[in-house]
């Protein structure tokens, strides 16, 4: 009886800057993370030797697939560490994209494993340099290296027909048109029936993407705005291409994790690439969110028909494009017509579980095939000296001058929050876009806020909040209060320098990082007069400057009485007296998290507060509560002390208010039956004091004549 054939080993080397952690910011790293994910799926042992440079791309156990991380030595500098690795995993195929590294030991790797080696081919080598504005020689040089790489290879996979006649044409021993894909994902639900923005997807690193996003600002933007119309554009971007965010026609977003949800507030996808190769992984994105796409015939290379789903441009220099995007936002029933054909076409011919089929098949009719009869040398064309050189896009990563560039990935601890870790690609993708629109690089480590509602990322000079709990709505409140605390004069408070709310991403808010720290001695009176004075500072905000500002809010719930006396006696307390006290609120504005820990210290200047992402219109005692509760009762300040700074503040800044200490009292004990709710399960130990606590606050809440604190 014959024994079972083992399954395919494939082993891919993959190079470049494209990853942060698991992540893919580039068309090519997401060709490879979600090709090779497929593939496994299909049944092949798949292995990817990654060497990333971006110093983001730390190792990470979130691959679908087995990952071993290579440090740029063991890739650029000397092959001995690489071949032991592929000798290691004794693949059937090893798969190589990178040109230059193909030609200088692709051949010789495969050879060490006894393994067939495939060439993947993502573009035109010379047309690319073409369209970096290289030289002719230059040109001339990346045809000869890609020809190299076709000959050392017992097989090429490209991405188009077109690619794949060129192949052909360069001899190679075996040509195979793997395309690539996109996850289909759900069908959209929207139907459209409204024009939203236009939408454009890319890497502006990469210089077609870049003039792309430049055409879009110059020629595109200013015809819709005077329709009011809008050109969102997702994906990293260096620092040249800022200003193109500037206006108010286009919105520079980022990178986002979740680009069909993005997407889902477009009307139309844009691919006005007037050069480029291979295959474009953004007009597949549009086709599976529905979109109908308008572009040039370059963007649709490799697909069948693109009049089928897309308004093709034909006049030169796309000046006909303006004219077609306002054309399909006039007519919903041809934006439904062609956005229905471009997904029906992703359904059934360019998913990446459709490319990891094809992936199988051309992997497994090299499997055994004998090598070239000799690897390509050094010769007129000086192959050896080319493949050497460093290929462009490390160039263009290099000449970002990102200040991280060139650190040792850090290893994961295992200890990280679990919000940290459960949204580690949207956080990533949020400091990215955070990091492109500021031109400032934030520390990786995070400082997580309280019950992991928001992450919170340093630099020298700002600040980079980044919100995982109902995060737009956050950010809303946290931008608000930060303008509406910044009125207020003897107060220093956080300068928003930058922000974005889009579907599929998490919020985030940059702002001035203050100089200070909070005040730490429970027994300085002065700290302790400073906190009631800057309450009372917040709640001088006019009325008719909150119109903006939504609700404060605590959501109260009921309480399992039977687990503890306290409880039932919280619950009972305060529906006796709720109609009585909620007619002495006195509404203003809430900070929503007043205490001595968002409040900053400095020698010779005002006081600073951060933290408005909780922030409202309510009862004013609010921030009184909150500072009484935590910084008095629960840390041992003195409140007579706090309270009459804020009483004389109050005095100074307008008519004299006393504080009532029983709606004092009331709103405490509210404060304390909404940490029952949530603290028993994240924070025992302040359940614990606010259970331990209660009985005195409610005794005097009940009292006769004037209660005291």
């Amino acid at each position: 009886m014959s024994e079972p054939r083992r399954r395919l080993r494939v082993a891919v080397l993959f190079d470049s800057a494209g990853f942060q952690r698991s992540l893919p910011l580039t068309g090519a790293a997401t060709r490879t993370l979600h090709l090779n994910q497929h593939l496994a799926e299909a049944g092949p042992e798949v292995t990817l030797l990654l060497c990333d440079l971006n110093p983001r791309s730390r190792p990470t156990l979130d691959w679908p697939f087995p990952v071993r991380y290579l440090p740029y030595e063991a890739v650029y500098e000397g092959t001995g560490r690489l071949i032991e690795h592929v000798k290691d995993l004794a693949p059937d195929v090893l798969v190589m994209s990178n040109t230059q590294l193909t030609v200088r030991y692709g051949r010789v790797l495969a050879d060490a494993a006894d393994a067939a080696l495939v060439y993947e081919m993502h573009d035109d080598e010379a047309a690319v340099a073409r369209t970096i504005g290289s030289g002719e020689w230059e040109c001339r040089q990346a045809a000869v290296l890609q020809a190299a790489a076709v000959a050392a290879s017992d097989a090429v996979v490209a991405f188009t027909s077109r690619d794949a006649h060129l192949a052909t044409a360069l001899r190679a021993a075996a040509v195979h048109v793997v395309p690539c894909g996109v996850e289909p994902g759900p069908a959209p639900l929207h139907k459209r029936e409204s024009p939203g923005s236009a939408a454009f997807v890319g890497n502006l690193h990469y210089e077609p993407n870049a003039r792309a996003a430049t055409y879009l600002r110059t020629r595109l933007a200013p015809a819709l705005a005077v329709r009011g119309g809008i050109v969102d554009v997702y994906g990293r971007y260096p620092r040249a291409l800022r200003p193109l965010g500037t206006g108010a026609t286009i919105r520079l977003h980022g990178p986002v994790p979740d680009l069909p949800s993005a997407l889902s507030t477009a009307s139309v996808g844009l691919a006005p690439l007037d050069s480029g190769g291979g295959m474009k992984l953004k007009v597949l994105q549009y086709m599976a969110a529905g979109l109908p796409v308008v572009g040039t015939a370059e963007a649709f290379a490799g697909l069948p028909d693109p009049g089928a789903f897309a308004l093709v441009s034909t006049a030169p220099s796309m000046e006909d494009i303006p004219t077609l995007v306002t054309r399909l936002q006039d007519d919903a029933t041809l934006r439904r017509e062609l956005g229905t054909a471009g997904r029906r076409l992703i359904e059934t011919e360019f998913s990446w579980a459709a490319a990891a089929q094809l992936a199988l098949h051309a992997y497994q009719s090299v499997r055994g095939a004998a090598g070239p009869a000799a690897a390509p040398s050094a010769g007129s064309g000086g192959i050896r000296e080319l493949a050497g050189r460093t290929p462009y896009w490390l160039h263009e990563w290099r000449t970002r001058e990102e200040t991280t560039m060139g650190e040792t990935p850090e290893p994961a601890t295992g200890n990280e929050h679990p919000v940290l870790a459960r949204l580690a690609s949207e956080i990533d993708c949020a400091r990215h876009a955070a990091e492109s629109a500021l031109d400032t690089v934030f520390d990786q480590a995070a400082i997580v806020g309280y019950g992991g509602r928001s992450m919170v990322f340093l630099a020298k000079t700002a600040v980079l909040k980044i919100y995982t709990h109902r995060p737009a709505e956050r950010a809303r409140r946290e931008i608000l209060g930060l303008q509406l605390a910044g009125q207020v004069p003897d107060l220093r408070v956080p300068e928003v320098h930058g922000h974005d709310d889009v579907e599929g991403a998490l919020s985030w808010v940059a702002a001035t990082r203050l100089e200070g720290t909070a005040p730490g001695d429970i027994h300085d009176q002065e700290e302790t007069r400073t906190l009631g004075e800057v309450a009372a500072r917040l709640r001088a905000l006019p009325a008719d400057a909150l119109t903006e500002l939504p609700k404060f809010g605590r959501n109260i719930r009921p309480l399992d009485e039977d687990s503890h006396p306290v409880r039932a006696r919280l619950s009972a307390v305060l529906t006796s007296t709720a109609a009585t006290q909620q007619a002495a609120c006195v509404t203003g504005f809430v900070h929503g998290d007043y205490s001595a820990r968002n409040l900053l210290i400095a020698p010779g200047l005002p006081p600073g507060v951060i933290d408005f992402e909780g922030c409202g219109v309510g009862c004013v005692y609010e921030d009184l509560t909150n500072l009484y509760v935590q910084n008095c009762l629960i840390d041992g300040r003195e409140a007579a002390v706090a309270i009459a700074a804020y009483e004389a503040e109050n005095a100074r800044l307008g008519p004299p208010s006393s504080v009532d200490t029983r709606h004092l009292l009331w709103h405490t004990a509210r404060y304390f039956r909404w940490v029952l709710q949530w603290a028993v399960e994240i924070d025992t130990e302040l359940a614990d004091q606010i259970t331990a606590l209660a009985p005195s606050v409610l005794d005097a809440l009940e009292s006769e004549g004037s209660p005291t604190l």
